[in-house]
């Protein structure tokens, strides 16, 4: 036998240490449960990164969504404020025509009221009884023979700049209304002449269906961009993004 040989039969026959065998055994099994912890703690980190960029993908996509119909909202808008501009610079060249001729403006201007209480009748429900006692009043100063033939016209053409300038504004007003089924006060909130909505007390929204002539009802999304609405038409916000369904206007 060689001399290597023997010392390995030598080194076999040595006694075993039973307690540092134990602590081996005990080291190893520690460390495999170490690192299955930090595996499960990665794992656990890697998968809140991945809520959290799903919901940052979501917001993105609302934000995108919201942007562009912002976008179609306010080409609506300006088209429709071209129209009603074209349509005054119209009025006011033709009135200053007829003055300029000396043409009596009596017929004129009664016809203008009649259209005028026409349109109030087939627009948006919003500031009822202002707008036609806005009206009655215009009739009541025609047939006025103490008063002047200019200041007729001065208030006739006053009455229609109001009219238009209602297509380029918000605003709100407290009423009492049948507001998709909940009769009572609420609020009305008017964005220009494209939507009319309103708000209960008990949170209750709805929008102005021309069609139906009635108020029907806004969904939890609606009626929380309806209550920024109102705090933006009252003047106690700035204005914001506002994304609210459009089913009103003259039918």
């Amino acid at each position: 036998m060689g001399l290597v040989a023997a010392m390995v039969c030598i080194l076999a026959l040595l006694p075993v240490d039973p307690a540092r065998a134990a602590d081996e055994v005990g080291e190893a099994l520690e460390a495999s449960l170490s690192s299955q912890r930090a595996a499960r703690e990665s794992q656990q980190r890697v998968n809140k990164f991945d809520d959290e960029a799903k919901v940052l993908r979501d917001k993105r996509r609302t934000a995108q969504w919201k942007a562009l119909q912002q976008s179609a909202y306010a080409a609506q808008l300006e088209e429709q404020a071209a129209i009603e501009e074209k349509k005054r610079g119209e009025l006011e060249s033709q009135l200053a025509r007829i003055a300029s001729t000396g043409t009596d403006l009596a017929p004129l201007m009664a016809r203008m009221v009649a259209e005028l209480e026409t349109f109030i009748e087939a627009d948006l429900p919003f500031l009822r009884e202002a707008r036609r006692q806005r009206v009655a009043d215009l009739k009541a100063l025609l047939a006025d023979p103490t008063r002047g033939g200019p200041e007729k016209f001065r208030r006739v053409l006053e009455a229609h700049r109001s009219e238009v300038e209602y297509g380029h504004s918000i605003g709100a007003e407290d009423r009492e209304v049948d507001c998709a089924g909940a009769r009572g006060k609420a609020t009305l909130v008017r964005v220009g002449r494209i939507g009319l909505y309103c708000l209960t007390p008990d949170g209750t929204g709805g929008y102005w269906d021309a069609r139906h002539k009635r108020f029907e009802t806004l969904d939890d999304d609606g009626v929380a961009e309806l209550r920024r609405a109102v705090v933006v038409a009252r003047g106690d916000g700035p204005p914001e993004l506002l994304v609210l369904p459009v089913r009103a206007g003259r039918e």
